[in-house]
């Protein structure tokens, strides 16, 4: 992702110009989506693709397939927590500074039916730039299958600091 955005200090800045550059080009999801699994390769072994990430929300797609199955014939419960997690996060660092870092602290997943089908984790919320340091959010994505019921339901707590 550094490569095609240079001259970038911070993850908020490569994310929030990098989602610009790309979103509104045809396949642009795509490659923000590949350039984001190769940045954060743990992320990148689910395989996410970014729909939006638009004013406090942002929202990611796990396609069933089976390097994410388990030997339930669902979505994994780590993967389920992966996409949870990357969402909330994509969510947070869109919103923040080139002056501020968040890292996760915190997360709490509830598993509420077996997840079958392509999956979208969906992540709103607001932050206020006028927050303390050192302060931490908690940001709830709910993911949801092709019927639109909540299947899981990641609750990622994230530190804000200054650098």
């Amino acid at each position: 992702m550094r490569k095609l955005i240079p001259q970038l200090s911070s993850p908020s800045a490569m994310i929030q110009v990098g989602w610009a550059k790309l979103k509104n080009i045809p396949g642009g999801n795509i490659i923000f989506s590949s350039l984001v699994s190769k940045y954060i390769p743990y992320t990148g072994s689910i395989s996410p693709l970014v729909l939006s990430i638009e004013s406090g929300q942002a929202r990611v797609l796990l396609k069933d397939k089976r390097a994410v199955r388990n030997h339930l014939n669902c979505i994994h419960a780590i993967a389920l927590a992966n996409v949870g997690e990357f969402s909330t996060g994509l969510c947070l660092i869109s919103q923040l500074p080139e002056t501020a870092m968040a890292i996760l602290t915190k997360i709490e997943i509830e598993y509420l039916k077996k997840a079958r089908g392509d999956l979208v984790s969906e992540a709103i919320y607001q932050y206020q730039a006028n927050q303390q340091e050192n302060e931490d959010h908690k940001i709830t994505a709910n993911i949801l299958n092709t019927n639109n019921e909540i299947v899981t339901k990641v609750h990622a707590t994230w530190r804000v600091r200054r650098k």
